[in-house]
């Protein structure tokens, strides 16, 4: 083979590797291209879907919180269930949002994301039926309260009521006590003015110095010095008003310094002047079968203490009003 041959032969054969790396090379990057183009495909499939995705879950969440701001009312109580309803499913669309906008979820994180947006409806349901549940019981709870407000209105109305009765009853049993009050005023003063009347007068109110001698025989003295004893006499008086039957008269002795001779041993005590309603002192007191005409009665003071000298005054009481009045010296 000559040189020329042989030259030409190295070269096709060069010629033919190149070739044969051109071949390797060019089909390499078709495949690789091809590669590429199914990845870039797949990549702008998932942003389609997660661009769906935002999409849907927008709609949806829209609806959902729509159905649940339909459910509001004036109850309070219902409305916090609603507000803590939203404030879940606000977190929820939260985190499904950050999974579909990162840029790295998967096809299985997608279609799971996809799955809990369909939950949404399914969530809105038990939502719906837990308001429902609490709807139910506010009505129970709206119906005893409004029972309740019943109930005391019809309380209040009765207690009103015994007030009322009781402020009448108060007012006419003040106007029955006032009567009562007046009528016994009335009473008292027309007993007053009947005890008055029947009130047996005295006249001839004396008195004198007494002392009893060994002959047992009593007389006269006009000198205190010489008294054991003052008698004091009066005599009654006809009283047709006056009750037939025993009468009581109380006898004051006033001795010359102005004290009511007393000693309650001997009969003294205390009485309340009718007129006056005072507490008086008196001395003596004796009684009498009143037969309603004029009768003398006499009584003896013997307090064993001695006699000043000087005027003492004698008053007789009977039915605690004052019947009549003396006085006597004694020197």
């Amino acid at each position: 083979m000559s040189t020329n041959e042989e030259s030409m032969q190295k070269k096709v054969i060069g010629m033919g590797i190149i070739i044969a790396l051109l071949l390797g090379v060019i089909t390499f990057l078709l495949v690789n291209r091809n590669s590429q183009s199914n990845i870039i495909s797949q990549q702008t499939t998932e942003l389609d879907e997660a661009e769906t995705l935002k999409v849907d879950l927008q709609t949806q969440y829209e609806e959902v919180m729509n159905a649940l701001d339909e459910q509001k009312g004036e109850n309070e109580e219902l409305n916090a269930v609603i507000e803590n309803q939203k404030s879940d499913l606000e977190t929820r669309k939260s985190d499904i949002s950050k999974l579909i906008s990162s840029g790295k979820a998967s096809k299985r994180e997608l279609n799971q994301a996809r799955l809990d947006i369909d939950n949404f409806q399914t969530q809105l349901g038990r939502y719906l039926a837990e308001l429902d549940v609490v709807k139910e019981q506010n009505q129970i709870l709206t119906k005893e309260k409004m029972q309740l407000s019943e109930e005391k209105k019809v309380l209040q109305t009765n207690i009103e009521s015994e007030r009322i009765n009781s402020e009448n009853l108060s007012s006419e049993k003040a106007v029955l006590v006032g009567l009562k009050e007046n009528l016994e005023e009335k009473n008292a003063m027309l007993n007053k003015k009947v005890n008055y009347g029947s009130a047996v007068r005295v006249t001839d109110v004396v008195g004198m110095g007494l002392k009893t001698r060994k002959s047992g025989k009593t007389v006269q003295k006009s000198y205190a010095k010489n008294t054991e004893k003052i008698q004091i006499c009066f005599n009654t008086t006809e009283n047709d008003l006056a009750t037939l039957g025993n009468e009581e008269f109380l006898i004051r002795v006033i001795n010359p310094i102005g004290e009511t001779m007393s000693v309650e041993e001997l009969g003294s005590g205390v009485f309340t002047s009718t007129k006056s309603k005072e507490q008086i002192r008196y001395t003596q007191k004796t009684e009498i079968a009143y037969e309603a005409n004029q009768e003398n009665v006499c009584i003896n003071w013997e307090p064993n203490t001695s006699f000043s000298p000087g005027i003492y005054q004698l008053e007789i009481y009977n039915k605690g009003f004052l019947s009549g009045t003396g006085s006597f010296q004694l020197k």
